[in-house]
């Protein structure tokens, strides 16, 4: 059973509004990413049918995985209470804590601007292997003539992963990352290449979506925020026929998030990823409930909700993450704990031959007997578990910047800078 209906592209969700779920249906997705102003006509075309996708695309299901995936057994995610799911901690962050201040305009603003012809020339012109070269060369230069800004990296692959021992190896993986966040994003430049980009995509546990489905309360992919994961996860699933209300911050784009990256630079992020959802359900800053209600309503309607694994909310729970602890927001676990619908972790990884694979892992499941804030904490738990799982096996493909925030945390909770306090019984 899959998502049907209209599309209902959604607009910016007003502050305080009573006439939510009446109102957005009517509105198109052009106002809500305000792309008009900054795309070339035949994007702005496109970013307003958030239903097209290439006909080509190269997307495949196996008619059996499940446990004979690639990915480990993920007995967290089928429900079953990780040991470390008893040591979680609720953290209260102060404001300006987790957000940047704002700004209008920064020095790597213009940095962007300046690199983007030279990086779209390369992306359009030569292949993925050439592509991981280049930006493995690349990483090595800023190495050396940057090298506190990939210490980090280093500390991150000493601290959490077990089969780094020696600094050395710890270099290798923290240039692998690097090169593979470049060839991201000259992956990205490259759908923007006529004729788009075609990379291959295999998608494992569909069944999972399916059965959550087919018991009528919609379902939560809790979206993995790996290197690959933003367009290839939401390609995947558009290619398969499923539409998707992807939940989004204003800011989303990963370029920049000053005034003038909001407006001009991610942009070009937002107008690949738009052509393979149904529409976009957009936080507004100063009533974030708004938006959660729209997903309620969707959810209500047997639609899927996407909502990426976000590491920087206000409110997040201190998770065990293999050695160390890694802060996860409740937002997801807590819509699910509320409307039923099923929570299905989803994981993207670029293979060794450079095609995709897509995992739609089983769902959380809390005991019933719990209380709502324990069952956010258990499913929170089990989600970190997994990552941990992943992480131990494909170390590169993570977003190190998440996880040099989740050990940031660590730091100012053991320096009594956030409030802290175990879940509710």
């Amino acid at each position: 059973m899959r998502s049907g209906g209209k599309p209902a592209p959604e607009s910016r969700i007003p502050s305080g509004s009573k006439e939510v779920a009446k109102t957005l249906d009517k509105q198109r997705v052009e106002p809500l990413l305000r792309l008009d102003a900054c795309l070339p006509r035949k994007h702005q075309r496109r970013a307003a049918h958030p239903q097209h996708a290439p006909k080509r695309m190269a997307v495949s299901v196996p008619e059996s995985r499940g446990s004979d995936s690639e990915v480990p057994a993920p007995g967290a995610a089928a429900g079953k209470v990780p040991e470390t799911a008893g040591r979680v901690t609720v953290l209260e962050l102060p404001r300006g804590f987790s957000e940047p201040p704002e700004q209008a305009f920064v020095l790597k603003d213009a940095l962007h601007l300046a690199m983007l012809p030279v990086l779209a020339a390369v992306a359009w012109s030569c292949s993925d292997s050439l592509c991981l070269r280049l930006a493995r060369t690349v990483t090595r230069l800023l190495r050396r003539l940057q090298p506190g800004r990939y210490r980090d990296y280093d500390g991150i692959f000493r601290d959490f992963h077990p089969a780094t021992s020696r600094s050395d190896a710890g270099d290798d993986r923290s240039v692998e990352a690097a090169a593979l966040q470049h060839l991201e994003r000259l992956q990205l430049l490259r759908y923007h290449r006529p004729g788009s980009w075609q990379p291959r995509i295999e998608v494992a546990g569909k069944d999972n979506l399916e059965r959550a489905l087919a018991q009528g309360k919609g379902a939560i992919l809790w979206v993995t925020s790996a290197i690959f994961s933003d367009t290839i996860s939401k390609a995947a699933l558009c290619a398969q026929g499923y539409r998707v209300w992807h939940l989004s911050r204003h800011s989303h784009g990963h370029f920049s998030t000053t005034r003038f990256g909001i407006r001009f630079l991610n942009p070009i992020r937002l107008a690949v990823e738009c052509r393979y959802l149904a529409a976009r359900v957009v936080i507004d800053p100063a009533e974030s409930k708004a938006a959660m209600a729209r997903l309620e309503q969707l959810l209500g309607d047997n639609h899927v909700v996407s909502i990426t694994v976000d590491f920087t909310a206000r409110r997040a729970t201190l998770a065990p993450f293999g050695p160390g602890r890694l802060p996860l927001a409740g937002g997801a676990p807590n819509l699910a704990a509320k409307s039923g619908a099923a929570l299905l972790p989803v994981f993207t990884e670029r293979r060794s031959d450079g095609s995709f694979l897509v995992t739609i892992e089983p769902s959380l499941e809390a005991p019933p007997e719990f209380s709502h804030e324990r069952k956010i904490a258990h499913m929170i738990a089990s989600e970190a578990a997994l990552l941990y799982r992943h992480f131990v096996r494909l170390p590169t493909q993570f977003l190190y910047p998440r996880l040099h925030y989740g050990r940031r945390l660590c730091e100012a909770l053991a320096a009594g800078q956030v409030d802290a306090r175990p879940p509710t019984p």
